[in-house]
């Protein structure tokens, strides 16, 4: 039976009857000192991790909505309250269905709804599994990458996708905020959302651990480690990881065009968790095996993205690509798929390093930049131009973005 229209000027939300949310007395809320008359923002997303990107993403809206003047609940069925504390907000551990499908991403919007419709709160940020009228993070576009990635669409009654067309078709919302204009353009085509109703809001980095000084300390005892000596090049491809959907394939078939290029002068270093049996056997059968260096995730990540003479992300497709970022701000010349959403911020300036084409053309780009004498001082403009999205940048962007929004 259809839902009654309101009156002009009621919203859903107005019709709540609001509980005074008050965490101490919720045995799955763990919270920092608020204001109770302060407005109430709720966050809905399924884990906090502090290893993931969406997690820190939630942190850093926590942390913006609190200095805006809100008190900030994190809803969630996965997560470390003491990392929402050190946002200022305040953790709610919703039930979790426990079986694997589709309806555990329903279910779970299902509770964020009914918490919503106890407590009121003045605000509900969505991250892609929630039903929202005010604003939903997009981090990915999972429709686009199948076709990118895997060259056909999704089936029917997939995970993700389910949801996530559920939550942009229904069109309630007042934004839509996503990490590149490659995502915007997707979601307008697919979902008919109108321009003006889409955010694009680019993930930052940190300055303090990704810059030239931090990232060439011990540079030439790191590129010693793997290979590289001041008579050779050191090119790599760094990721946390699925090496399909970052085409590491590619950039074998690369190395081995650049290894015939300039032979015996390059080494490559592979950097990500991910199973790499069926690409070290790639890499066997095109003659470059002795060539590369394998690693798993690695901390201190900067010093690698120091040692490189060049960075290559091929990725069929990367909704952002924050690697992207984190080399160019360590100097590190990088050259990027069309299809990653980092390559936007270059794409202008330097168009000559993003590229579209097979291998071969890959190859010959990166030979040239390798041996070009302004290789350094392109390297120095691309830090320059990445300090324009540090995350001090960034999160000013995003309170921006918050008040503007509760002035709509």
């Amino acid at each position: 039976m259809p839902s009654a229209k309101l009156p002009q000027g009621i919203s859903q939300r107005s019709l709540c009857t609001p509980v005074n949310f008050d965490p101490g007395r919720n045995e799955n809320a763990m919270t920092s000192p608020i204001s109770r008359h302060a407005p109430l923002a709720a966050i809905a997303i399924r884990q906090v991790e502090k290893s993931t990107g969406a997690s820190r993403n939630a942190f850093e809206q926590a942390a913006a909505l609190q200095e805006l003047g809100y008190r900030v609940v994190i809803l969630a069925e996965r997560g470390k309250a003491e990392l929402a504390q050190r946002a200022g907000a305040t953790f709610v551990k919703l039930p979790r269905w426990p079986f694997k499908g589709k309806f555990r991403r329903f279910w779970f919007n299902r509770r964020v709804q009914a918490w919503c419709k106890r407590h009121c709160p003045d605000l509900l940020v969505s991250h892609g599994d929630t039903v929202s009228s005010d604003i939903v993070y997009m981090h990915n576009c999972v429709h686009l990458a199948s076709q990118r990635i895997h060259g056909k669409p999704l089936p029917n009654g997939h995970e993700v996708a389910a949801i996530h067309d559920r939550v942009l078709m229904q069109g309630g919302f007042k934004r839509v905020a996503v990490n590149s204009q490659m995502m915007a353009d997707d979601f307008i085509k697919r979902y008919a959302i109108s321009a003006d109703k889409i955010e694009i809001s680019y993930p930052g980095y940190d300055p303090q651990q990704f810059n030239p000084d931090m990232a060439r300390r011990d540079r030439q005892a790191t590129r010693k480690e793997f290979g590289a000596d001041d008579e050779t090049f050191l090119i790599g491809l760094i990721t946390s990881g699925n090496f399909k959907k970052r085409n590491l394939d590619g950039f074998l078939e690369i190395a081995a065009h650049l290894n015939r290029l300039l032979p015996q002068r390059c080494r490559f270093l592979v950097v990500g968790k991910d199973d790499t049996t069926p690409y070290r056997k790639q890499a066997e059968s095109l003659g470059i095996d002795h060539l590369i260096t394998w690693r798993s995730t690695v901390p201190n990540v900067e010093r690698l993205y120091g040692a490189l003479d060049v960075f290559v992300l091929p990725a069929h497709i990367e909704e952002f690509g924050r690697v992207a970022l984190e080399a160019m701000a360590c100097a590190t010349p990088s050259v990027v798929s069309a299809w990653v959403g980092a390559s936007e911020l270059i794409r202008d300036s330097h168009p000559d390093l993003v590229l579209d084409t097979d291998a071969q053309d890959w190859a010959e780009r990166i030979a040239q930049l390798l041996e070009s004498p302004e290789r350094e001082m392109l390297g120095q403009q691309l830090a320059e131009l990445a300090k324009d999205y540090s995350h001090e940048r960034q999160y000013e962007k995003l309170k921006t973005s918050f008040s503007s929004l509760t002035n709509d």
